[in-house]
């Protein structure tokens, strides 16, 4: 029966498909056919049919998972199953919105308290309510725009920080001799048997010649 990628190996696939793109054969194809799929499409449809191709692999799979399974740690008797925690909504989800709805609600209020001001003091002109009105508008406008700069500079931030920091070339190390060797062995099956040939499936690339 063949096996299904676990969800935490996925990882493993799609950099193994990295490489596989990165292979000269395959990116001499994409650049000469014009009737070739791109890049991003090969991705996509490769890790759409992940189980399939990596069902080349299976072997290497479930040594690479047997391996992997004799140096996990055994949960305790009696321990409940571990299960992930709920991601917090606490103050990490009520920021961002409130740094969305501040400049939305100051400018909106802003924009009444102005034109109901401005309104009255046209109909009045000594009316004290329609100073308050005016001030009150001002004030708000002056939040819009300073909440707003806050957020476009909290933006900025966070997409030069993101920049800076550089992509996981590979997945998480598996921290033992024997299960690193049974994952590599199946890198490796994954990559000449499944992936290699998927890739020249879809391009309609033959193999090189072996040496």
């Amino acid at each position: 029966m063949t096996l299904r990628l676990r969800p935490e190996d996925r990882a493993d696939f799609a950099w193994v498909l990295a490489l596989a793109l990165d292979v000269t054969e395959i990116r001499t194809a994409l650049a000469r056919s014009p009737v070739a799929p791109d890049t991003a499409r090969l991705r996509a449809g490769a890790l759409a049919e992940a189980d399939g191709i990596a069902a080349a692999a299976d072997d290497e799979y479930r040594t690479y998972l047997r391996a992997r399974a004799a140096v996990m740690p055994p949960p305790p008797p009696g321990a409940p199953p571990a299960e992930a925690s709920p991601p917090s909504r606490g103050a990490g989800a009520l920021l961002p919105a409130l740094g969305v709805l501040t400049p939305l609600i100051s400018a909106v209020a802003a924009a009444v308290f102005l034109l109901c001001g401005y309104g009255l003091r046209l109909a009045t002109p000594r009316s004290q309510a329609a100073t308050t009105l005016v001030t009150a508008g001002w004030v708000c406008a002056l939040v819009a725009a300073v909440s707003t700069g806050v957020g476009l500079c909290a933006l900025l931030v966070t997409a030069v920080r993101d920049r800076a920091r550089p992509p996981s070339a590979h997945p998480l190390p598996v921290r033992n001799p024997a299960a690193e060797q049974a994952r590599a062995a199946w890198h490796q099956a994954l990559l000449d048997r499944g992936l290699l040939p998927y890739l020249r499936g879809q391009l309609t690339v033959s193999p090189p010649p072996a040496d």
